[in-house]
């Protein structure tokens, strides 16, 4: 019996290392023909051949690519990458688990990875269990968190950058940090030497394992209000990790870049865009921007502080970013306040990288949207 649950045991962990390890989104579109994406979600005809579908129609296999998680709506089943390679193969859980582990090369006899420990907690990432820790000691474990893994090599992180068209100067005064996998254990030393782990567990940095929780993530990007680090969110620079990226506990504070805004003249031109290598693009090149977390990011208490500029969203171009997009001039017209909406095709990123004169398309694209915008009639008041 004893024997029987520690193979169980075993089984349990070699199961979460999998989710730990698989990229989802080549794991599911090696089985699904004609699959297309949409922000992080993947859709295709379901390939499950005891779903028995004709394969004609209209897609009823979803994926959500952050979690894993498929779901065929024609019949009404979902589950995680086990279940679905059990459809897929007609195999039994255990099965599942050891094929998938052996193709991840993650054997079943040895411990769990370090990448298993440096997970974060499942109810850690619902934000439904653990007390968030207070705004001013958040500063303080970030700023600690951010001084520490500055001391180590940037050299990794600022060439990733430096390849996607930002320079080291944009990236230093943004205060962007990395720090190696080979500094991993030396960084979580110094965190754990100097506060309390309940401390770090709340804010997120470390998980019930004791381990820091940023080690596929050591790309760090921090939220500056007042010139002091309140959050910072944290990215993959590998090609293979989902998802790519990884925050502190709590909800987002702040607009990325804000303290920008601080620089700026009443009536300039703020662009309001998604991500952080976006902002950095157009800072780069001479453009004020601040950046949302994702598309839908924009809360409505931070109009007040965009409501003295001439606000332009470049969000990306696909669905969400004009939904979201849409969504935001409704808001601002609420509040007696226009948002001018400037469509590029791809994200601000890939525009600026891929075209030679884009600072000049962007300028004389952005010129083109405000002037529009100043033609249109203005509603009467009531």
């Amino acid at each position: 019996m004893e024997r029987e649950s520690e193979a169980r045991r075993r089984l349990w962990l070699l199961r979460d290392e999998i989710k730990q390890c698989v990229d989802y989104q080549f794991f599911y579109k090696h089985y699904c023909i004609n699959a297309r994406f949409s922000g992080t979600h993947l859709h295709a005809h379901c390939p499950i051949l005891a779903h028995a579908h004709s394969g004609r129609g209209s897609p009823s296999f979803s994926v959500d690519l952050h979690r894993g998680l498929f779901h065929c709506f024609s019949r009404n089943e979902g589950g995680d990458c086990i279940r679905f390679y059990q459809l897929m193969h007609n195999a039994s859980f255990s099965r599942a688990v050891r094929e998938l582990a052996r193709e991840l090369g993650i054997s079943s006899t040895r411990q769990p990875s370090l990448a298993f420990y440096a997970a974060p907690d499942r109810e850690e990432q619902n934000q439904t269990s653990v007390e968030p820790l207070d705004h001013e000691r958040m500063r303080v474990v970030c700023e600690a968190f951010l001084d520490t893994c500055r001391r180590e090599d940037q050299t990794e992180g600022i060439s990733y950058l430096v390849k996607r068209g930002i320079d080291r100067r944009t990236i230093e005064q943004a205060g962007v940090v990395y720090f190696p996998r080979r500094a991993y254990r030396r960084v979580m030393r110094r965190m754990i030497d100097s506060f309390a782990l309940d401390e770090l567990q709340q804010s997120g940095l470390f998980n019930k394992q004791t381990h820091l929780t940023f080690y596929r993530h050591r790309l760090l990007f921090p939220f500056y209000v007042e010139g002091r680090a309140v959050y910072l969110q944290a990215r993959t620079t590998a090609a293979n990790v989902q998802p790519r990226w990884h925050n502190m506990r709590g909800g987002v504070p702040a607009l990325y870049n804000v303290d920008a805004l601080n620089k700026l003249a009443t009536g300039a031109v703020v662009y309001l865009v998604e991500g952080f290598t976006d902002t950095l693009t157009l800072v780069e090149h001479g453009f004020p921007a601040v950046g949302l977390v994702g598309a839908g990011g924009f809360r409505e208490e931070w109009l007040g502080l965009l409501g003295r500029f001439r606000v332009v969203a470049a969000l990306d171009g696909d669905r969400a970013g004009h939904h979201a997009a849409a969504r935001y001039e409704a808001m601002f017209a609420a509040r007696g306040l226009r948002l001018t909406r400037l469509c590029v095709a791809s994200d601000i990123n890939d525009f600026f990288r891929h075209l030679p004169s884009a600072a000049l398309e962007f300028a004389l694209m952005t010129e083109a949207a405000l002037e529009e915008g100043d033609s249109r009639p203005k509603a009467m008041d009531d």
